[in-house]
């Protein structure tokens, strides 16, 4: 393998004339967050008069004319997007300065197709290009106050883009008011960018080498993903046998699109444990790489893109077409209950919507159960999910009698359960939500009280404050205020409006509220004679009896 390896900065690697650094339509699109953006800024202005080391930038060169950056876009892309904010500041300062820029940006004489000295990828060239790249008096320039009347699919491209140009254009703003010579302090910085900026530039010739060039830098510490890894010694596994590295790049991305906006890594996690009893965040490439050797690319790429619809439905329950599975998923959102994904994903894989409905509520059941009331061992739950994940992957639908059980051995016994619901307290206000509405849709189940939940309130029945008249009441229990407010004995649900009426009223008045009230839980709060420590403890356990029944396996 022939590398060329060489030290340089921005002014010699944008300095050769007729050729263009180009982003492959395969890489992801611009994504830098301003996290990255305020450290590149502080570190030149930090250092201004000494050099600063920008890490590697790794090129595939075929076309000696267009070399690809397969690392380093988000870096280039930045710093080139920076030199062109410092050219229009010239334009306003010293508009004969503007030529120096630019020169660093276009080929004055290439043909069209190579005409700027970098190109984005496709997802940002056209709106890098218009706003960016062309000079103050180019006639193509387009002004950048009309940046965000772009369509939605534009904007929503480009967003850290868009974002990430006003911010350093605040940057700079501040750095040229703060001032005493704004033209020398903008000459800094644009001195700073061209020569003061270090690279290691390796030069590949074929795309095969480009890529493990690549992984083997990102081995050795650089940030990616796993998502971000795999998806490099994927093209650089088709690289090899002659494949469409673009076809495999357009397949990647509909992967990332059927997330819906899931993590790409935790997905890949989840796929694994179907067939990996323990994977951690870090085990996901390594263990990639040999589903890659074993099965590979097109088969693997081809279950992806399938258990990736799947799981951005997790995401998005609306996806899910069967009104059954929806409203299960939905649940499983509020409880935020992901570990169960591993044997939801083959589930999806082989059962039908009816057998898909009970075996995901019994996923929900028992997240809730283990998880949520009984606070018992992740660790070992996720295990579970993965013994009935691997039992659907081998046997297919056949299999899902055997998965039930074992998902159904797992789950703590009534008893435990009833206890564990005796002593629970407030705590996230997502799971007092779930739990509540859960048994209200129990109680009345053919009232639809609960449509607008928007409209509905948790309620202390008794008062957060205590007023003198509660005071009074209580006598004694006063004390013990603090330990009894937030148990959930003592909450109900209540329409927005009443609750903002009951809040911190003597009980007697409050009864009145609740008997206006079409919830249940509140409305038969109005049958109670007074409220106290007493009356608490019997509720809650008379909820935990009720939630027994409710999220029974």
């Amino acid at each position: 393998m022939i590398i060329n390896v060489d030290k340089t900065n921005l002014n010699k690697l944008l300095g050769v004339p007729n050729r263009q650094l180009t982003i492959p339509a395969y890489q992801r699109p611009y994504a830098w967050e301003f996290e990255q953006v305020d450290e590149l800024w502080h570190d030149i202005v930090e250092t201004l008069g000494s050099n600063h080391f920008m890490g590697s930038v790794v090129l595939c060169s075929p076309d000696q004319a267009r070399p690809e950056v397969i690392d380093g876009q988000q870096r280039l892309t930045t710093i080139i997007l920076l030199l062109g904010l410092i050219r229009d500041q010239y334009q306003h300062l010293k508009p004969d300065l503007v030529g120096r820029v630019q020169q660093f940006l276009e080929n004055a004489y290439a043909e069209p197709d190579l005409r700027f000295k970098f190109r984005p990828g496709n997802a940002n060239a056209k709106v890098f290009t218009d706003f960016i790249l062309c000079g103050p008096e180019d006639s193509s320039r387009r002004d950048w106050a009309t940046v965000r009347q772009l369509d939605s699919h534009e904007l929503n491209r480009n967003k850290r883009m868009i974002e990430n140009t006003e911010r350093l254009a605040g940057y700079l703003n501040q750095l040229l008011a703060a001032s005493d010579n704004p033209l020398k302090a903008l000459e800094q910085i644009e001195r700073k960018i061209m020569t003061g900026l270090e690279f290691v530039v390796i030069d590949v010739p074929d795309i095969a080498n480009a890529f493990i060039i690549f992984e083997t830098l990102n081995d050795r510490g650089l940030a990616l993903s796993a998502g971000d890894l795999l998806k490099n010694h994927l093209l650089a596994a088709a690289a090899k046998t002659n494949e469409s590295v673009e076809a495999l790049a357009e397949d990647w991305d509909k992967i990332i699109d059927n997330l819906e906006g899931g993590d790409i890594t935790r997905f890949l996690r989840h796929y694994l444990l179907t067939q990996h009893a323990q994977v951690q965040k870090d085990d996901v490439f390594a263990l990639f790489k040999k589903e890659v050797s074993s099965r590979g690319v097109k088969q693997l790429i081809k279950d992806l893109k399938q258990m990736s619809r799947f799981y951005g439905q997790f995401i998005k329950p609306e996806l899910v077409s069967d009104n059954a599975v929806r409203e299960v998923y939905q649940n499983l959102n509020t409880l935020r209950a992901s570990m169960c994904y591993s044997a939801l994903l083959a589930g999806s894989a082989v059962l039908n919507n009816e057998a898909l409905r009970d075996f995901a509520r019994l996923c929900e059941v028992l997240t809730f159960r283990y998880s949520t009331i009984c606070s018992k061992d992740s660790k070992e739950l996720e295990k579970v999910y993965h013994q009935a994940a691997k039992v659907l992957a081998s046997q297919g639908a056949a299999g899902l009698v055997e998965a039930s059980k074992i998902l159904e051995a797992a789950s703590p016994s009534s008893a435990e359960f009833v206890l564990a619901f005796r002593n629970q307290s407030m705590g996230r206000h997502y799971i007092v939500n779930y739990i509540f509405r859960g048994i209200e849709n129990h109680l009345s189940p053919e009232e639809k009280t609960l449509q607008n939940t928007l409209g509905v309130h948790i309620e202390h029945i008794m008062p957060q404050t205590l007023s003198p008249a509660w005071r009074d009441t209580l006598g004694e229990d006063a004390d013990q205020h603090a330990l009894y407010i937030n148990r959930w004995g003592n909450l109900t649900l209540l329409g927005g409006k009443l609750n903002i009426g009951a809040s911190n009223m003597p009980f007697a008045s409050k009864i009145k509220i609740y008997q206006q009230s079409k919830i249940a839980l509140a409305h038969e709060l109005a049958t109670e004679e007074c409220w106290g420590l007493e009356q608490i403890d019997e509720r809650q356990q008379r909820l935990a009896g009720i939630a027994e029944g409710i999220w029974r396996i």
